[in-house]
């Protein structure tokens, strides 16, 4: 094990590259950093980017990292956030075109803000703003349009199943999955349905006439009846949305009515 005495104003040395080395690891893990470069220390992890397009990538910025360009050194070639469903991060400083820095993959990550919403998450549209909502990465701190993001730490319970509701940020509208409906025992399929979003009950809906016959079910806003199955919320406030799935596995409707027959 090496042994480094102090060194006092004046007295000649020679540069050591294990002190100096030592000396960047331990800058580098109180900022995020480990001695290597993709991993990192303290439950943050930042990698090495650099800005593989031709205008200034600012701080805060969701970014994906470009698929047509090459590492340089230890540095990953990024751009603005184009696909949110591929691996992404958040710059830390203002890049211009081909400059290194810094981006967080996991923890805490100060971004612009805007809506309400216990979460936050980009789009390709605007990837310099983050938009509040029931989904993506929780708002630790929020305050006059900006505010601190923990990613990579998603704690909403997220459900998939049958009518799972979800806002789209590029499309603006409610997706409402395809689920099962039993009307009076007959076990049937409703298809998914995308609606613009409103603040009101999201039902599966089917209505059964006079002669008997049911009509096709289909998902829409309205109040739960006899022939309206909630499945779901939303609430608009502003420039958020956000939406409860009721975790529906099927969406039963009995009715009785007096059919006409000519018997």
């Amino acid at each position: 094990m090496a042994f480094f005495p102090d060194v006092t104003r004046g007295d000649k040395f020679k540069p050591n590259a294990l002190l100096s080395n030592n000396v960047r690891h331990i800058v580098n893990a109180m900022n995020g950093f480990s001695a290597k470069p993709l991993f990192a220390t303290g439950g943050m992890i930042r990698i090495q980017i650099y800005n593989n397009t031709s205008t200034v990538i600012t701080a805060g910025t969701a970014v994906n990292f470009s698929e047509n360009g090459s590492l340089c050194d230890d540095a990953v070639p990024a751009e603005p956030l184009k696909d949110a469903a591929k691996p992404w991060g958040v710059t830390v400083n203002p890049l211009k075109a081909n400059a290194i820095g810094s981006c967080i993959l996991c923890g805490p990550a100060n971004v612009a803000l805007s809506g309400t919403g216990d979460y936050a998450e980009p789009s390709a549209s605007n990837p310099a703003s983050f938009t509040r909502g029931s989904t993506g990465a929780p708002v630790i701190f929020a305050a006059n349009g900006k505010g601190v993001i923990l990613l990579g730490a998603i704690s909403q319970d997220v459900y998939d199943g049958p009518f799972a509701l979800s806002y789209d940020t590029e499309t603006k509208q409610l997706k409402v999955k395809p689920g099962y409906m039993s009307r009076n025992g007959d076990f049937v399929s409703v298809a998914e349905k995308s609606l613009s979003p409103q603040t009101g009950t999201v039902c599966a809906y089917s209505d059964l006439d006079g002669e008997g016959n049911w009509s096709t079910p289909e998902i829409k806003f309205a109040t739960p009846d006899k022939n309206n199955f909630p499945v779901g919320s939303c609430e608009v406030k502003g420039e958020s949305v956000t939406v409860c799935s009721f975790r529906v596995p099927v969406a039963i409707l009995v009715i009785a009515d007096v059919c006409n027959s000519t018997n």
